[in-house]
């Protein structure tokens, strides 16, 4: 067996193994009452449908607010229901089998191109960004969402532009900040411009992604009457006009003065994507563009926002990750996540008191 076969079956156990971890001492009720992934169901059960949705389900909530729930991720959550299981526990194995595939993708790209450890990477990504272990063992589409965003940035770099068309095309399906790609790759494309020259005019395809997220607004349109369906879903775009509004703790998605945790993610981003441009100019203003979202981001879960982030920022840090007492840090880490994990899955619920609609 080779190593890295061997390496991809240890990631695979890792992530399957951790997330049971967190499973049998919260209790598998309050994993499926997590948030956001009942509202993901209910998008799975209803497809956008007004009348199905205040019929079946009786959230306290508009019901405009589904549109901020995009449909990839109900589409496979339906998919997976076709082998028997119900909603709640399609909903978790789609999420491990995008955790397992996405952990997958990020060591072979990173083996590929002698970016440090990846198995050490891949495994510094599954844990120690402290949400990170809490999104992958609930309903949630993050790890979907980083494993097509990863895909579409290495078929950039390869310059297979149909691929990281389509991947992206996905990823903006499967949440809104997908649509940052385009602006990353326009920047890259233009620098490549301004150093040579030369028009890349065989880059057309990375355009499905903007076509995808037109087509999904012409899907709300047909399925609600409004083709903005998705900027009148309530109080959901947290970006202000102004960068740094999250310190004002005013906001209604805030709330909060004890930020200082706010204040490490920016700079474990900013120091991430500067030498990440050292390594893939492409990752680079990928991160560019997506921290610099952050920094207009007005709401207290800062951490989940910045997730998307995770995989510029450890390429950057991929050579300080081969360091043995870096490592032993890390390994040490782990105790207090799994703690941190437990504490916030227990209490980031909505309770649900009729699941029959769900299943």
């Amino acid at each position: 067996m080779s190593t890295k076969i061997r390496d991809w079956g240890v990631l695979a156990a890792v992530t399957f193994f951790s997330v049971a971890a967190v499973w049998i001492p919260t209790g598998m009720q309050r994993i499926y009452e997590n948030y956001d992934g009942m509202y993901y169901l209910a998008v799975a059960k209803s497809w956008y449908d007004p009348e199905f949705i205040k019929w079946n389900f009786s959230f306290p909530l508009p019901l405009e607010y589904y549109t901020a729930h995009f449909p990839l991720y109900p589409l496979l959550i339906n998919l997976a229901g076709l082998t028997g299981i119900n909603g709640p526990a399609a909903m978790l194995m789609v999420n491990l089998a995008a955790t397992i595939a996405g952990a997958i993708l990020i060591y072979w790209i990173f083996d590929k191109y002698h970016w440090g450890e990846p198995l050490t990477v891949t495994l510094v990504w599954l844990f120690w960004w402290p949400r990170m272990w809490a999104v992958r063992s609930v309903g949630s589409p993050e790890t979907l969402f980083i494993l097509l965003t990863v895909g579409s940035l290495y078929f950039f770099g390869q310059k297979k532009y149909w691929l990281s068309g389509i991947a992206g095309a996905l990823a903006v399906l499967t949440k809104s900040p997908g649509i940052l790609l385009l602006f990353a790759y326009g920047l890259a494309l233009t620098e490549k411009y301004i150093k040579t020259k030369s028009l890349e005019l065989k880059a057309y395809p990375i355009l499905l992604i903007g076509l995808a997220i037109m087509g999904l607004f012409v899907f709300y349109g047909f399925k609600t009457g409004d083709f903005l369906a998705y900027f009148h879903s309530g109080d959901n775009i947290h970006l202000q006009v102004l960068p740094f509004k999250i310190f004002d703790s005013s906001q209604p998605w805030v709330g909060d003065f004890w930020l200082e945790d706010v204040l490490w993610v920016y700079l474990a981003g900013i120091v991430g994507v500067y030498y990440a441009f050292k390594k893939s100019r492409v990752w680079g203003w990928f991160g560019t563009v997506f921290l610099a979202s952050i920094f207009f981001v007005s709401h207290r879960d800062i951490s989940r926002y910045s997730l998307p982030l995770i995989p510029v920022v450890l390429l950057g840090l991929s050579d300080i990750l081969k360091r043995r007492e870096v490592k032993w840090v890390l390994a040490a880490m782990v105790i207090p996540l799994y703690f941190y994990t437990l504490n916030f899955v227990s209490h980031n619920y909505t309770a649900i008191a009729d699941w029959a609609p769900f299943l």
